[in-house]
């Protein structure tokens, strides 16, 4: 008797070629998030410092990862507005380890997805597919 086989699927290509600027002060991070973001075939520019991450922009991305607490010259909010000065009014999310109220509310106003540290795989995910849509 034959077996019905499950039928073989096709690789999950939906954040494939997604252009992502991160920008954190920790070269850990920065790695984990390239090593991820690249299992997903996004493409991933890296920063650790605002200025580095300006240079970045000329490669125009579509979304900007950016933590907050970077002991850079700006904070993350203030990184995320400069970089959409840069390279227009693209998408970005904050990532922090600071849930306080009066942080999420500050993003969510100035247009920022807020996502807390330890961001979840699965969460970044569906945010990075939700700025695809």
């Amino acid at each position: 008797p034959l077996q019905e086989r499950e039928p073989p699927r096709a690789p999950d290509d939906a954040l494939h070629g997604l252009r992502v600027l991160c920008l954190d002060n920790d070269p850990e991070i920065l790695a984990g998030m390239r090593a991820l973001l690249g299992r997903w075939g996004v493409e991933t520019s890296c920063a650790a410092t605002v200025d580095d991450a300006l240079l970045l922009t000329a490669g125009q991305p579509e979304v900007l990862l950016v933590d907050y607490h970077l002991h850079d010259r700006l904070d993350g909010l203030d990184a995320l507005d400069a970089l959409r000065m840069a390279c227009g009014d693209i998408p970005g999310a904050l990532l922090t380890a600071d849930g306080s109220d009066t942080l999420k509310r500050n993003a969510r106003l100035r247009g920022y997805r807020l996502l807390t540290k330890p961001v979840k795989p699965a969460s970044l995910r569906a945010y990075l597919a939700s700025v695809r849509g």
